[in-house]
């Protein structure tokens, strides 16, 4: 089943999103390789930083785990947003992952000088539903060409991977002044 919505504003069409929902089976037979499970301290057993910067400004609570928003090599974080999105409704876990899941854009294409890209696209790929707040985010891939990034983080939650979160940028520079053709 596709569920497909457009957020319209002033009559212009400002987002869409799209929703695949697949029926559960069981799975295929035989054994596919799989990425080792990541082995990373839980949320809780990590004390919060006491960089107001690393708190997102009131808007998530985060661990860090190894590296940070801009830090070269590795990076990992659970994060888990304090906000209530409706007021008055408690947030789901999948409702905490998909809140979420935009932040793999500045987590993966930030660089040592800042964050030079625009989110403008990302895709969620869950296998399974989270089953805790805490949504972990561990960035596996970043590569940028005349201005167009793309970055992708594994996604977790504290009972182990749930999916991916894949996003597509636009730096924010002068464009080019002969851009090669598409």
């Amino acid at each position: 089943k596709v569920i497909e919505a457009e957020f319209i504003s002033g009559g212009t069409s400002m987002a869409r999103a799209s929703c695949q929902l697949l029926r559960r089976t069981e799975n295929a037979p035989g054994n596919v390789w799989s990425p080792p499970n990541w082995r990373v301290p839980a949320p809780a057993e990590i004390a919060k930083p006491t960089d107001p910067r690393l708190g997102m400004n009131g808007k998530w609570e985060t661990r860090p785990i190894v590296g940070h928003m801009g830090s070269l090599g590795e990076r990992r974080l659970w994060m888990s947003e304090v906000r209530e999105l409706v007021e008055g409704v408690k947030m789901t876990p999948f409702v905490h992952v998909a809140t979420g899941a935009d932040f793999a854009s500045p987590f993966a294409n930030a660089g040592d000088q800042g964050l030079g890209y625009i989110n403008s696209d990302v895709t969620i790929y869950l296998h399974r539903l989270p089953v805790t707040n805490w949504i972990g985010f561990e960035v596996v891939n970043h590569h940028a060409t005349d201005g167009i990034a793309i970055g992708e983080c594994w996604l977790y939650d504290e009972k182990g991977p749930i999916g991916t979160s894949t996003v597509a940028a636009l730096a924010q520079r002068k464009p080019m002044s002969n851009p090669p053709p598409p």
